[in-house]
């Protein structure tokens, strides 16, 4: 491979556009409030992050609202997960949940521009309060109410039980003036509307604000957040803090909504989510490529006196490449995935669009979680200290399991519509006979993804059908068909992944740089095969010598890897800097030893 490298690769990890933006990152995120991360039993920890989304929304150059400009605030979302995963979530909560809300559901309103305003500053920080401590990750049963009184026109925001208590939003640092977007059932004369979302000031630079009850949480060590329950005790908002999307309300008090009932405005009201499912997918794939990176770059400079030869570096032995390689793959499988989700116009608002985006978070998020465990556990000692971020970022990655929905949920709630065909049509295709095949060809790769997903599909459905031949309830019949319900929606993100990658490389047209990346490809579509390898052959889709030539495949493809190993994991432009690992540096012992060593 050539100094065309990085041309050659972008396509598949960036838009020319996101590149233009380097520049101006790299100037705000050399600023000194980033320079150094206080330990967690630092009182600063935690107000450091705000002083790093201030700092942010001070100095970017930008038109508007952030999340108006998709191209940048996913690039803006990418640095500051590699930054400071904190740092991320509270960029997307405050970007795209609290303003894009407000840009969403107040649509064509100026009533709010004083809001926006002090939001777009960072003078005031916004926050999400959605899921209630009572009712697990469930959105749809909130209990919090936002009552209407027409004497007033004010809306009475309130906690009715304990378990209905806002959990666990990032609201709790002292100093820190934030605006929330409360989820809450609207209420007009004792008759329920649905859940709308209102934007409700929860706490000003002294404390929190009149009604408005906040008990801080322990922060964790794997996600540094000011987490804290909420309660509200009769808050009286303004009239125009409805965001009421297209709905209506006479000072009288007669509500008319063209959405025609609550469960369907609750659904449009919970769309919003697909703004965190997004930015999910952007800033895991971020934190992917920068383990891989700094993995990758450490091991071609880290040296071992092995049994069977002397000084070597440790990307020569094949367990090393294995692993590492693998990660490298998945880096570009992640942003690949990124790349197709996080598009400069917002996708149409469909049934299988909405719930691609959502699979696509959670295929995101599993291989971010292979990616930083691999290139934690190659670098030895040197992988468990924090300062090379490969704890950070695998914390981030599992902290992601369950924010902005569960995945375990998200892929039964996709089993669950595609099962009655909302959206939905399983594959037809027949996959290859084994013989005369090549595992590391594409169509094979698609084509085996394609008979699990229709294979699963099937067993799904005739576990279902013969539940309710047997007379069980809806609840009992999907309750013994979880397990296969899951593999269905995992096998059926697994495909559309696979589809992304094939759409991908065919937009790299340098030869050298498409033989690279579809090895990289190839690597992780085989060891996605392997990882089911048992399912494949008892359904005779794979044979036996295809299942004990897999170990051997891979081989031959980090074989092909090693010369370019360097390269691609260069090809990443992660900005080193930024990251600070020192294992990424090009001394790094010396950097390392620097505290106890004299000149």
């Amino acid at each position: 491979m050539d100094g065309n490298v990085w041309q050659g690769i972008a396509p598949l990890i960036f838009r020319d556009s996101r590149e233009a933006y380097r520049s101006d990152l790299e100037r705000i995120f050399s600023a000194d409030v980033f320079k150094e991360t206080p330990s967690l039993q630092d009182s600063r920890r935690l107000l450091t992050t705000y002083d790093r989304l201030r700092y942010i929304s001070e100095n970017l150059e930008t038109l508007g609202p952030l999340v108006s400009h998709r191209d940048q605030l996913f690039t803006v979302l990418e640095w500051s997960a590699m930054s400071d995963p904190s740092l991320f979530y509270a960029m997307f909560l405050h970007h795209s949940m609290t303003i894009g809300s407000v840009v969403e559901f107040g649509r064509g309103r100026t009533d709010l521009s004083e809001e926006l305003d002090r939001l777009a500053s960072a003078e005031t920080v916004g926050a999400l309060l959605m899921t209630e401590l009572g009712h697990g990750n469930s959105n749809s049963t909130v209990r919090t109410e936002a009552v209407y009184d027409s004497t007033s026109g004010e809306f009475v925001l309130n906690t009715p039980e304990p378990a209905a208590v806002k959990f666990p939003p990032s609201v709790g640092a002292d100093g820190v003036p934030r605006l929330g977007v409360v989820l809450a059932q609207l209420k007009v004369d004792g008759v329920g509307h649905g859940e709308f979302c209102f934007l409700v000031p929860l706490r000003d630079a002294s404390g929190p604000c009149d009604g408005v009850r906040i008990g801080a949480l322990e922060p964790t060590a794997m996600m540094p957040l000011d987490c804290a329950v909420v309660s509200f005790d009769h808050v009286r908002i303004p009239f125009r803090y409805w965001l009421r999307d297209n709905a209506e309300l006479t000072p009288e008090g007669a509500f008319s909504d063209p959405l025609g009932n609550p469960a369907i405005r609750g659904r449009r009201t919970l769309s919003l989510i697909r703004f965190a499912w997004e930015a999910a997918v952007v800033g895991l794939a971020a934190t992917a490529r920068a383990s891989a990176a700094v993995a990758v770059r450490h091991a071609h400079r880290r040296r071992t006196n092995g049994r069977f030869a002397a000084d070597l570096p440790v990307i020569r032995y094949r367990n090393q490449q294995r692993t590492l390689f693998g990660a490298l793959a998945g880096a570009y499988v992640a942003s690949a995935v990124a790349n197709s989700v996080a598009t400069s116009e917002a996708p149409p608002l469909t049934a299988g669009g909405v719930r691609t985006t959502f699979l696509m978070k959670v295929a995101t998020d599993r291989i971010a979680e292979q990616v930083t465990t691999r290139c934690r556990m190659a670098s030895g000692a040197l992988g468990f200290f924090s300062k090379n971020r490969f704890l950070d970022y695998q914390g981030f990655a599992h902290s992601l399991n369950a924010a902005a929905a569960d995945n375990q949920i998200l892929l039964l709630d996709a089993a669950y519509a595609m099962a009655a065909g909302l959206d939905y049509t399983p594959p037809t295709e027949e996959a290859p006979a084994p013989s005369g095949r090549d595992l590391l060809e594409p169509e094979t790769w698609t084509a085996l993804a394609r008979a699990r997903e229709s294979a699963l599909h099937q067993e799904l459905l005739d576990g279902l059908k013969k539940a309710k031949e047997n007379g069980l309830s809806e609840f009992d019949a999907w309750n013994g068909q979880f397990d296969v319900a899951e593999r269905f929606a995992a096998a059926h993100a697994g495909r559309l992944v696979l589809d992304t990658l094939r759409t991908a490389l065919d937009k790299v047209s340098e030869p050298d740089s498409a033989t690279a990346l579809r090895t990289l490809c190839a690597l992780y579509a085989l060891e996605e095969i392997a990882s089911h390898d048992g399912w494949y052959l008892a359904g005779e889709l794979l044979s036996k010598e295809e299942v004990r030539r897999i170990p051997t495949l891979l081989d031959e493809l980090c074989e092909r890897l090693e010369p370019n190993a360097l390269e691609l994991a260069e090809a990443l432009r992660v900005p080193y800097d930024v990251i600070g690992a020192p294992i990424a540096g090009d001394d790094y012992v010396a950097d390392i030893a620097r505290p106890v060593t004299t000149d």
